[in-house]
Formats: C-alpha cells, structure tokens, sequence
C-alpha cells in the first residue's frame, strides 16, 4: 500500500502546486500602458492595472498629464479610477479628476433596481449593464450609453467600425481594428485581435491627442475570460 500511497501523496502535491499556481496567476497584478501624445509631443502616461479573476475583478487606472514650460508647468491633468467588476458587469466605481484645477469624484455602485451614483452628474438608477468610458475591451462597443468615469454624466454614443490596421504596439508592427465612435464622444480607438485596447486618438482644446500601447501583445494582461458581459436583453414589452 506504501507505493499507492505515494503516488496519490504525489499527485495531490501537483494538483495542490497547480491550484495555487492558477490561484497567484490570478492575484498578480497586470499593468496595461500608454504613452500619451499632444500633437505628437510626450504628454504623459495612462495605466491600467488588473487583479483578480474574470468573475471578481479589480480594475485601477492612473492618468497624468501636463505640459510644462521651461520649469512651469502650464496645465496639469490626474485622474484616478478604481473599478470592481463581478461576472463581467460593474458592481462599484470610484474615482477622483484634476482637470487643471477644477475637481471632480464619482462614485457608483450596483442596487436591485440598477446601477445608481451616489456622487457625479447622472441621478437616478443607471441601466445594470452600464460600462464606464475605461474602454479597456472591446466588449464595450456594443452599448451606446457610457457612463463618463470622470464627470458621472451618461454620454450617447455611435460606433463605426472602420476597418484593420497595422499600429505599433512597444516597437512591434501588430494588426488593429479601427473604431470610429461619435455624439456625445468623438474618438478612434484601435484594439487588437483579442479585444484588448491597442489605441486612442481624439481632439481636445485644438489638439490631437494620440494614446501609443507601450505593454507587449506577449504580456499576459487580462485574466483568461475577464471582460465586460454582453448587454442584457430589452425586457419584452
């Protein structure tokens, strides 16, 4: 029986090596970058940060920017976002903005009768399949009602697909799809085969902004199946 013994011992050594594997896979934080561009000068940078699992995760995103002269800075911009995701829909945001002096916060959180803000600009219950402007995947494409992560008003929507590209993504050539969203927004955003966010550009106070991916497509970036759930079916009527 001795042998026997030893090969379950064995085997419920590697199952257990494996689950805690998986189990701190999951746990370590994974950083998606961006270098920010004002009419092709640095601008600053964009970071997201991923954790947890595809059914419980954690989103927390930093942007900084500004534009100095000589040792003045001229205009500063910083905004922190902490998002919490469960099974693919957003159960609480939370973030804070610096537009150059001028504050904002939003705060959110999932209800029975919907998603409702306790700080920002939108009163009253959200839609359940709400998505925030993180544009993280491209699974929010499908919605034309964004929530605005910075003021916590609901911006509407259209999106065009434009077609595939080849961008640089940390030095290497990759294939992108183009996306062309317009109303309350006017963008590009470019994501790459597996729906993860490659690109951005857009105007802002007479000047392009371009967001350059800065992350590897070989980074292991998003728990596997983590993205935002499919919008939920019009109730019959």
């Amino acid at each position: 029986m001795r042998p026997l013994f030893g090969i379950a011992f064995v085997g419920g050594l590697l199952f257990a090596s494996a689950v805690s594997a998986q189990q701190a896979q999951q746990a370590l934080p994974r950083a998606l970058a961006f270098t920010v561009e004002r009419d092709g000068a640095l601008f600053g940078t964009h970071r997201l940060q991923f954790s947890g699992s595809a059914e419980d995760l954690t989103v927390e995103i930093a942007i900084d920017l500004k534009v100095d002269f000589g040792p003045i800075t001229l205009f500063r911009y910083t905004h922190r976002n902490r998002e919490s995701w469960q099974n693919g829909r957003l159960a609480r945001l939370e973030t804070t903005t610096d537009d150059d002096g001028e504050a904002f916060r939003v705060i959110g959180s999932t209800l029975p009768e919907g998603f409702r803000l306790q700080q920002g600009e939108a009163t009253g219950p959200l839609p359940k399949d709400i998505l925030p402007t993180s544009y993280w995947h491209r699974a929010a494409l499908d919605r034309s009602l964004w929530l605005d992560t910075q003021t916590g008003r609901l911006r509407k929507v259209s999106i065009e697909r434009l077609g595939d590209e080849t961008i640089t993504v940390a030095g290497s050539p990759e294939k992108a799809s183009r996306y062309r969203v317009s109303g309350d927004l006017e963008m590009d955003l470019w994501y790459l085969p597996n729906g993860e966010w490659a690109g951005l550009e857009f105007m802002a106070r007479g000047s392009k902004i371009r967001y350059r991916r800065s992350t590897p497509t070989t980074v292991a970036l998003l728990p596997e199946g983590a993205k935002p759930a499919p919008a939920l079916a019009l109730a019959p009527q």
